[in-house]
């Protein structure tokens, strides 16, 4: 069994050192799915670990599964299976994880990796408690705005977005509650946005609830989702997008019983944006958008111009392309800029493009479409629905499609211009 370090891995055998190198894999393919890490991404840093390493590595990943088949020089062989828990998105630890990929050495280098990777999984969220409840706030208000709210509804989405934060936090520390908490909290944020309309008859408590909501709205993990299906990972993508259409549904039936109860215990009152917003607050919004991600991806604060400027150019390319050419047009174009933009971000810094690109197709993400199709069948407006639905899918689609044009050929132009040139084509 090979190493590409220097270092002699010390008195242990092969056996031993296969032993604990599969030790080591598994606990890191496990961080960097519950980090976010998409399974094609997962898959391709297992399997490319290998050449580090000396061995031969055969990553197979599912949204709940992942097996590794880790093969010596000797023909010596572990295979790993692992359940994987749900996963969240954590930027911070992501990152880390990612230098820690690209730090690695070979076998001598084994101890402080692991060492490493258990100060990586241990620290603390960055982002927790009242400061995550602030972002709810930025988070909610701005997606307000993208429902074409008005200022009542920026201000009651806001007040719901981070009671719903703040809920969501809670309920979180009882895991029994897990499958049941979507229900709970989208019919308590409508039971919320009919109570406010009693303060503020303006508002249109719908586009409150959904946007106080939006938290947990799987609109990125469709997009995600298609990615994966597009790159042939059949087996995660299906599960992933079956999974992002029942937690829609589920949101949609909390967000049913919620209204019915509100509107019975609630008087009957006016409701309708009463003041529409100038044109010019999207782009406020769209910046307050990213702001928010700092807490929805748990990423550093040191990252938030970088997501910010992601979210500003994704809208802004949608914007100018969508006028001319339509939404879907404009919503490839927003995800292939934006991914675009990170990787040339990449290319200048060195950091991680999904701090630029994750923000940016999150400002395009058709979950909150989704959700407004899902409630309009709900309420028996079945054209209304399909329709809507219909379009979530296609937009979810064509970011997809941006995405991976901008990953699978952003890297080679770059790639080209690192080639070192021979001596008779330099100057």
């Amino acid at each position: 069994m090979t190493a590409n370090s220097t270092e002699s891995p010390g008195p242990q055998t092969d056996a031993e050192c296969l032993d604990r190198l599969a030790g080591f894999l598994r606990k890191l393919a496990q961080a960097l799915h519950v980090s976010g890490m998409p399974t094609h991404d997962l898959e391709r840093h297992l399997n490319g670990m290998g050449r580090c390493f000396g061995v031969r590595i055969e990553c197979f990943a599912v949204l709940t599964m992942l097996t590794l088949n880790i093969t010596a020089d000797s023909a010596a062989q572990r295979v790993v299976l692992l359940r994987l828990p749900p996963y969240d998105y954590n930027m911070v630890r992501l990152i880390a994880l990612e230098r820690l990929i690209r730090d690695m050495e070979g076998l001598g280098d084994l101890g402080r990796l692991e060492n490493q990777l258990q100060e990586i999984v241990n620290a603390p969220s960055r982002w927790s408690g009242a400061s995550f409840v602030f972002l709810g706030f930025l988070l909610s208000a701005s997606v307000a705005v993208l429902l074409r709210g008005g200022w009542t509804e920026m201000l009651c989405g806001g007040v719901v977005g981070m009671l719903f934060v703040g809920a969501h936090l809670a309920l979180a520390r009882i895991p029994r509650l897990g499958p049941a908490a979507p229900v709970i909290l989208c019919a308590a944020a409508a039971i919320c946005a009919h109570a406010l309309s009693l303060v503020f008859p303006g508002q249109t408590p719908f586009i409150t609830a959904v946007a106080g909501v939006v938290l947990i709205i799987p609109g990125f993990t469709l997009t995600v989702a298609m990615s994966e299906l597009a790159t042939q990972n059949l087996l995660a993508g299906t599960g992933r997008l079956a999974g992002a259409f029942m937690l829609l549904f589920m949101m949609g039936a909390g967000l049913a019983i919620g209204t019915q109860i509100g509107q019975h215990l609630i008087p009957a009152h006016t409701t309708g944006t009463l003041a529409p917003l100038p044109s010019w607050v999207i782009w406020p919004a769209i910046a307050a958008l990213g702001i928010s991600m700092l807490g929805v991806l748990q990423a550093p604060l040191a990252s938030v111009h970088v997501m910010v400027g992601g979210s500003l150019l994704a809208w802004l390319v949608y914007s100018l392309v969508g006028a001319v050419l339509g939404n879907v047009v404009g919503a490839f174009a927003g995800a292939l800029a934006v991914a675009s933009a990170g990787h040339f971000y990449t290319y200048l810094t060195g950091q991680s493009d999904i701090l630029m690109k994750i923000p940016g197709l999150i400002a395009l993400v058709p979950g909150s479409m989704g959700f407004r199709g899902l409630h309009a069948l709900m309420e028996q407006d079945s054209a209304v629905g399909i329709g809507l639905i219909t379009d979530m899918v296609l937009t979810g689609a064509v970011l997809a499609v941006g995405l991976l044009l901008a990953d699978n050929i952003v890297p080679l132009l770059f790639a080209r211009k690192n080639i070192p040139q021979s001596p008779k084509h330099r100057d």
